[in-house]
């Protein structure tokens, strides 16, 4: 039985926890510091290489934003669900674009065998990007496309410690969906502590792109506004309020590395976590009106 050089892109200790800075608000203690464990989000690039009769060919094909680890079955998975490939046994190797780079692990080369041309032209998820990006944390940002956000209001001391243990209750009430079926995720968008527009789907990003969209054909966006969301709170979620001007995010779920890194680098508020009396604040404290310490 022929076998495939897969064991070329190891899996060894990759890192897909970290811990972060941040303040815990109860009503019974106030704020306090403390460390939070948060699940890595990092950018995982593709790039295909193939041999014609000419010379030898390699694009890159696919970024994807992945929790670490496992990146072999992501990436076979991730060819053969795109159909750019037709069997496991097209791929020759896969591989590090370069081992001696910081963030090495973070940019994959999948060989294809002698004769095996990859189906770019028919795969939705390929797309330009330069060669330079670096593939980080902190460069995916820009890579992605997030460097032109809209204006982020930066007013301070407008939102309340109770508002924001209310909010959740607020989008569950209005979740019907959700009520029905227990299958789906919730998106709300609150303005002076008026629920305006609710949104759901079985998909968290579809449920914030609905909002969104509603928001922008009712003009409804608001400098001081707040999306709620019942889902953990990822990359592409903090990449659609950035795009969209959202200058506070309150979950019920927990953030991201990448997404606290986002928040910093676009000064938003970010709280997640959120439960019936207690929440945690990971960045963007002066939008919070003052209390005990």
């Amino acid at each position: 039985m022929q076998s495939n050089k897969v064991s070329n892109l190891r899996d060894d200790a990759p890192v897909y926890l970290t811990r972060v800075n941040r303040k815990r608000y109860t009503r019974h203690r106030g704020y306090r510091f403390a460390e939070d464990v948060l699940a890595v989000e990092e950018p995982l690039q593709i790039s295909i290489e193939w041999q014609t009769d000419q010379s030898t060919q390699c694009e890159l094909w696919s970024m994807t934003m992945r929790t670490p680890g496992d990146d072999t079955n992501l990436v076979y998975g991730l060819l053969l669900s795109q159909s750019v490939v037709d069997s496991w046994l097209d791929i020759q190797t896969i591989r590090y674009f370069d081992e001696h780079t910081s963030h090495a692990m973070n940019h994959v080369i999948v060989v294809l065998k002698p004769g095996v041309e990859p189906r770019l032209a028919s795969s939705s998820r390929r797309f330009v990007s330069t060669s330079s990006c670096g593939v980080c944390g902190a460069t995916s940002i820009r890579a992605l496309q997030l460097s032109n956000p809209r204006d982020i209001d930066q007013s301070q001391h407008w939102l309340s410690s109770e508002q924001v243990l209310n909010y959740p209750v607020l989008l569950n009430r209005h979740q019907q969906q959700f009520h029905d079926t227990g299958a789906v995720h919730g998106a709300a968008y609150i303005v002076d502590n008026q629920l305006i527009a609710v949104a759901e789907d079985i998909g968290r990003h579809n449920a914030l792109d609905k909002l969104l969209g509603h928001l922008a054909r009712q003009q409804a966006m608001h400098p001081r506004g707040v999306v709620v969301l019942s889902s953990r709170v990822s990359f592409e979620l903090m990449q659609k309020a950035v795009i969209a001007g959202v200058s506070t995010i309150v979950s019920v779920g927990a953030p991201s590395k990448v997404a606290v890194d986002i928040a910093r680098q676009f000064d938003m508020t970010l709280i997640g976590f959120t439960k019936s009396d207690y929440f945690n604040l990971y960045h963007g404290h002066w939008r919070m009106k003052p209390e005990q310490e």
